[in-house]
């Protein structure tokens, strides 16, 4: 359900720009433009990149749209925010956006979680000014309701 899009435009980076055909989700440098972190979706397909600027990524993962798990903003604060996670070998990789609706305040906040059960594993927080992102909501909730699942507000599940 589209509640509504924001009307912002990020500058692209070359070390987080998703490949042509793809469209980003959330992406960011890091740790003054050293790493990068990239999330796109092609498809039916959701990626996840983390690595050092201009070199193969450390970790990179696809997934079926149905494989990962996006938590929509539930539309009930200042804040919009919405995060999409990735799981691999028991451990989950929580990218996240957020931005004031207050359009005086357009700067976009993000970052990952890198989590296994309920120990956070890494926090990293991307650089001010880098973060790109479709904006509000996501492709992915689309592509999901595309491929069949449908999200429950009330249990903030998808079936």
């Amino acid at each position: 359900m589209r509640l509504f899009t924001l009307g912002l435009c990020f500058v692209a980076s070359t070390a987080t720009a998703c490949p042509d055909g793809s469209e980003t989700l959330v992406s960011c440098a890091l740790e003054g433009g050293r790493k990068y972190l990239q999330t796109c979706l092609v498809g039916d397909q959701a990626t996840y990149s983390f690595g050092r600027t201009g070199r193969t990524p450390d970790l990179q993962l696809s997934r079926h749209v149905t494989d990962v798990f996006l938590y929509p903003w539930p539309a009930a604060s200042r804040t919009i925010w919405e995060s999409v996670t990735f799981e691999n070998a028991g451990v989950s990789y929580r990218v996240y956006y957020a931005q004031e609706r207050d359009p005086r305040t357009p700067e976009v906040s993000g970052g990952v979680y890198v989590e296994r059960g309920e120990d956070v594993l890494a926090e990293l927080t991307c650089d001010p000014g880098s973060v790109e992102t479709a904006g509000y909501p996501l492709p992915l909730f689309d592509a999901k309701e595309a491929a069949g699942q449908i999200f429950d507000r009330n249990s903030y599940t998808w079936e």
